[in-house]
C-alpha cells in the first residue's frame, strides 16, 4: 500500500552548456519504488545527484516531508536521502578498512549505542551477503561486486527514508541482485528510486516508471494498475 507523498519535485531545471532538463515535476510516495528510465544524456544521473543534495538545480524546489530543501542542513538531508551509484572505485575511502568505513556513519549520526556498533555492522554484512572477515580489508582488495555491496551497506546503515539506486546492481551477479532486492523489500517504509537500463528490472521491481527523454519527462507508467 502506497502512503503519503514523501518527496515532491517542483519545476526543477538544470543546464550546463545545454539544457539537461527543465520544469520537471513529479511526486514520490513513502514506501514507493519509482523506476527512472531514459536515453543516455537525458539527465537521469544529474537529477538523482540534485535530489541527493550533491548538485544544485538552476531553478525549482525539492520538498521532503513537505519541507523545502533549504529547511534542512546538508547532514540532515544526507541522513534522509542516500545515493548508491554504479560501481566505481571512488566511493570508498582507500585509506580506511571496511570496518572503519562502516563504523563512521553509525558514530557520526549516533545511530546505535557504541557497544552495539560491531553487531550492527556484522548484521549488515549478512544482509549484503558479505563475509565477516571483510571488515579488515581495504577497498583495493575488494572485488567489484564486494565493493558495490560495501557501498550499499554504507548507505543502508544510515537508515535513509529514500534510497536512490543509480545502476546500483550493474556489477552484481543475479544471485546478489535478487538477495539485495529481497532485503530492500522488507524495508516497508523505505522509498526506493531505481535507475536502470533494464526495462524488465524496472517493471519487475517498481510501482511506477518515469520515462525521461531529452529535457523532459514524457510518460509516467503505473505498474500497480
Amino acid at each position: 500500500m502506497i502512503n503519503e507523498t514523501i518527496l515532491q519535485i517542483e519545476q526543477l531545471s538544470k543546464a550546463y552548456k545545454q539544457t539537461i532538463f527543465r520544469h520537471l515535476s513529479f511526486q514520490v510516495a513513502q514506501g514507493e519504488w519509482l523506476g527512472i528510465v531514459g536515453e543516455n544524456g537525458s539527465g537521469k544521473s544529474t537529477l538523482m545527484k540534485i535530489i541527493a543534495g550533491l548538485e544544485k538545480a538552476d531553478h525549482g524546489e525539492i520538498y521532503l516531508h513537505e519541507q523545502a530543501q533549504s529547511h534542512y542542513t546538508r547532514r540532515e538531508w544526507a541522513q534522509q536521502i542516500q545515493l548508491v551509484t554504479q560501481y566505481s572505485r571512488k566511493s570508498l575511502d582507500p585509506m580506511k578498512t571496511v570496518a572503519q568505513i562502516l563504523r563512521e556513519p553509525l558514530q557520526l549520526w549516533h545511530l546505535v549505542p557504541a557497544e552495539q556498533v560491531k553487531a550492527r555492522i556484522a548484521a549488515m554484512l549478512v544482509t549484503c551477503n558479505l563475509p565477516a572477515d571483510i571488515v579488515s580489508a581495504y577497498p583495493a582488495a575488494l572485488s567489484g561486486g564486494q565493493y558495490q555491496r560495501v557501498s550499499l551497506a554504507l548507505s543502508l546503515l544510515i537508515e535513509p527514508a529514500i534510497l536512490i539506486c543509480d545502476e546500483m546492481t550493474a556489477s552484481l551477479d543475479k544471485i546478489n541482485e535478487r538477495h539485495l532486492f529481497k532485503f530492500l523489500r522488507t524495508q516497508k517504509q523505505m522509498t526506493v528510486i531505481l535507475i536502470s537500463h533494464e526495462g524488465a528490472l524496472i517493471e519487475r521491481q517498481c510501482d511506477r516508471q518515469c520515462d525521461r527523454q531529452c529535457d523532459r519527462c514524457i510518460r509516467m507508467a503505473d505498474f500497480r494498475e
